[in-house]
């Protein structure tokens, strides 16, 4: 099955924790560094010029001339800085990975330039769907600053979209996931206590979307229960997800197809315990074991179906995935398709 997961941050959410943190008392406090000086007019002119282009394209041409022109200019770090910020402001994916990596190799570069170089590089690389790029920035921000929000919430992400084929580096990935995503969390609730309004909105979805992260880990592992109580949280918080209602639909499929195994087994309990001849208790408790375990296929298989009608309903990312799941258990079911579309309409209306 496809890894359909929460990768990465919009720009403007990552803004909202950039906002929020620097709320936070402490935050940035650091010791005030060398103000870097001018050494000519002329430098003085383009750098004025640059700091002031609010253009981002503009901006990026004016500084990538000023590394040209003022190669050994205090300005810089600050230069390499404003140059990514552009190139990322315009999307410009491939440019902000150059520049990212250009940025960090310069002699200049400390680590706050290097954090932020690899941060939006990180973003560059997720735009572009390069995980392994995702990951290796990703390591590089967290290398620097442990604590960094925007990177763990994006890491935890992508490493369950590209797991490794071993059992111990899968398990060894998902922890480090989990470990991240469990992290991020408790690191939001404080600008979650904070903010207000919108923002509050915001962060309290970046929450929800660490939720969907934690279940596909726990998919992943697999802990199928686990997941469905991540999932679930991610629904109090967005109840049209169309991904945690798909998952939540994969996962109620496999606690079925665990249900299903178990169900035979109990026949076949039952059936031998009366081929035997064993006592009557001993059939009738086998029996009800049998019973109970066939009502318990129903329900998970209804619930399954149920989840991914409305993953369907819903119509995103995974909507022709969620129907492609439920025709199968549609079809065992009923024996048929007749009335699925249906189904589908009603849990479209009922979501409204």
């Amino acid at each position: 099955m496809r890894r359909t997961g929460y990768l990465g941050l919009s720009m403007s959410i990552v803004l909202v924790l950039a906002l929020a943190a620097a709320a936070l008392p402490g935050f940035g406090q650091a010791a005030p560094a060398k103000q870097p000086q001018a050494k000519t007019q002329a430098e003085y002119n383009a750098y004025k010029a640059l700091y002031d282009e609010q253009n981002p394209q503009k901006k990026a041409e004016l500084g990538e001339k000023f590394l040209t022109d003022f190669k050994e200019s205090d300005f810089i770090g600050n230069t390499y800085t404003m140059i990514v910020g552009a190139y990322t402001r315009a999307q410009n994916w491939a440019k902000v990975i150059d520049a990212a990596d250009r940025a960090v190799a310069s002699p200049v570069a400390d680590n706050k330039l290097k954090a932020f170089a690899y941060a939006n590089a990180m973003v560059a690389a997720q735009n572009m769907n390069q995980i392994d790029k995702v990951l290796s920035y990703g390591d590089k921000v967290l290398a620097i600053d442990p604590n960094d929000l925007n990177t763990m919430i994006t890491l935890s992400a992508a490493i369950p979209a590209k797991l490794p084929p071993d059992e111990a580096g899968k398990k060894a990935a998902l922890d480090k996931a989990e470990g991240l995503g469990r992290k991020a969390l408790a690191g939001i609730q404080p600008l979650l206590a904070q903010a207000q309004g919108d923002q509050k909105k915001q962060i309290a979805q970046i929450e929800s979307q660490l939720h969907g992260t934690l279940g596909l880990i726990a998919y992943n592992r697999p802990d199928y229960t686990k997941s469905i109580e991540e999932y679930e949280a991610t629904l109090k918080g967005n109840p049209k997800d169309d991904v945690a209602h798909f998952y939540l639909g994969a996962d109620y499929q496999a606690l079925t197809a665990q249900a299903s195994r178990a169900y035979q087994d109990a026949v076949k309990a039952e059936n031998d315990a009366k081929t035997a001849k064993a006592d009557q208790p001993t059939i009738d408790d086998l029996a009800a074991k049998r019973q109970g375990l066939e009502n318990d296929v129903r329900e998970k298989r209804d619930k399954a179906i149920e989840e991914y009608a409305i993953a369907a309903a819903i119509g995103g990312v995974v909507a022709q995935d969620a129907k492609n799941a439920l025709q199968k258990l549609w079809q065992a079911k009923n024996d048929s398709l007749n009335g699925m579309d249906e189904f589908i309409a009603q849990k479209k209306q009922q979501i409204g």
